[in-house]
């Protein structure tokens, strides 16, 4: 049985990045160097201007989504994402026969990775999984997943980030990966000491994400809140600097301001 973890990017952004690409293109073609509708020659060079402008615009953010693509395949054991995922599982530290949580698991990639470190572990994989965000990732696949993996100690379930279902102090590990800056409805540092919530004492807590200003503002203060909500220790390690990926890679990968929250209860 063979794996599949998929891509972190839907194959639908694709898509539409180059249909988004392509009406400016025919409308250009149609009205401004065919003229049909029978418009004058000043007009038509406006129209082809400001749709050559705007193919270029939607071609440019297709050809990036397109590269990130290929970063994120995770079919491809050489793909930035799997350098992510496993960076991110040499972070989790655990005491014999722990308990971890991964919140947003999507295909189960980081949960096995964890177990496969720890194969005394339990590890549980939640997720909300969407079929018209992520088609073709869901439970069953995760589960699947494990399985050719060799893995039994995983457990995939139903859950969402902003509000975990588990009581508190139930695990010795908290991880996510990419998952809290897509929060919506919730303040994203919120959501995340929701999820510190469920950790016990002394437990580890491993959130990677883009932590940029315009998803978290401050890192300053991400950090003061989550060490005045409780925590023992905190701190932000940067990894878009070569410690999970090089600066070239996260430009490509649009992964720039990608950023550890690490820390202990």
């Amino acid at each position: 049985m063979k794996t599949d973890y998929k891509n972190w990017l839907p194959k639908s952004v694709l898509q539409k990045g180059y249909e988004r690409t392509a009406v400016p293109l025919i409308l250009g073609l149609v009205f401004g160097v065919l003229g049909v509708g029978g418009l004058q020659v000043p007009i038509r060079l406006v129209l082809i201007f400001c749709f050559s402008m705007a193919t270029f615009w939607f071609g440019y953010k297709a050809y990036q989504w397109h590269t990130a693509y290929s970063c994120f395949d995770l079919n491809n054991p050489r793909s930035i994402a799997w350098k992510v995922i496993s960076g991110v599982a040499s972070k989790v530290e655990l005491p014999p026969k722990g308990k971890v949580l991964d919140i947003g698991t999507g295909s189960g990639a980081l949960a096995i990775a964890i177990a496969k470190r720890h194969p005394d572990a339990m590890v549980i994989g939640t997720d909300p999984w969407d079929q018209k965000v992520t088609p073709g990732i869901d439970q069953k696949l995760c589960q699947a997943n494990a399985k050719a993996e060799g893995d039994r100690h995983v457990v995939f379930m139903y859950g969402l980030a902003q509000k975990v279902e588990f009581p508190d102090e139930t695990f010795d590990a908290v991880v996510s990966n990419y998952v809290y800056h897509q929060v919506q409805g919730m303040d994203r540092v919120d959501a995340i000491l929701e999820a510190l919530r469920t950790l016990k004492k002394g437990g580890v807590f491993v959130i990677h994400d883009i932590m940029t200003k315009g998803f978290y503002g401050d890192r300053d203060i991400l950090l003061k809140r989550v060490l005045d909500s409780g925590v023992s220790e905190a701190k932000l390690i940067p990894t878009d600097d070569g410690t999970f990926i090089t600066p070239a890679e996260a430009e490509k990968s649009l992964l720039k301001g990608s950023c550890l929250l690490i820390g202990r209860k």
